[in-house]
């Protein structure tokens, strides 16, 4: 019981990050399928999730502010305001459902992320393998030299398909691509909750005397 109470928050806010991811996915299928008002409602039923989600959390917030106001004879503005900007967040996003344009937004910009941060990804990779030489520690660098490089040169290519005003990958795939990445992120939430991650191996240069 223990252990579902430690790791329930993080299963509800996975299960969130999974529907958007899953919708998103559906909205880019149904935008290459020509079906623009599928594709409408797959994006408006994103903004719905978020919105619902967040009355509950800000509503729950809000009233725990008051209780425990009441209890401690105190004013409750303070305290409840983090809970009121997200009542009125969640409200207009179920009212205006706008994150279809912050979801076109992001997609605009993630590309250019996925450009500059492979470059440096993949320069830190090199230079990482570069002191392990120097340390004679190559044989153990040489595994996360391989996985970094290949995951920078992922995303400098995949960037470079989506960006330009007639980019190869289209808004629907990259859509497509973008609850792809949501998706493994909701699933990786899940697994850390189960799984230890090991500790990361930091190579140092040693200095010959």
């Amino acid at each position: 019981m223990q252990f579902v109470k430690e790791r329930l928050g993080k299963w509800i806010q996975a299960a969130i990050i999974l529907t958007v991811g899953i919708l998103c996915i559906v909205a880019g299928a149904v935008m290459g399928s020509n079906d623009p008002m599928g594709a409408a409602d797959a994006l408006d039923a994103i903004s719905l999730v978020l919105g619902i989600v967040l009355i509950v959390v800000s509503s729950l917030s809000l009233l725990l502010a008051i209780v425990v106001a009441v209890l401690a004879k105190k004013g409750f503005a303070a305290v409840a305001f983090p809970g009121a900007a997200l009542l009125a967040l969640g409200i207009s996003l179920c009212v205006a459902k706008y994150a279809a344009t912050l979801i076109t937004l992001l997609i605009t910009v993630v590309p250019y992320l996925l450009l500059t941060i492979g470059a440096v990804v993949l320069l830190d990779a090199i230079f990482t393998f570069v002191l392990a030489i120097q340390a004679k520690e190559m044989t153990k660098a040489l595994p996360a030299f391989i996985v970094g490089a290949l995951v920078a040169i992922g995303a400098i290519v995949l960037g470079a398909l989506c960006v330009g005003s007639d980019p190869v990958i289209k808004f629907g795939a990259q859509l497509i691509v973008f609850g792809i990445i949501v998706v493994l992120v909701a699933v990786f939430q899940v697994v850390t909750t189960f799984v230890k991650l090991p500790d990361t191996v930091v190579v140092v240069a040693k200095k010959e005397e």
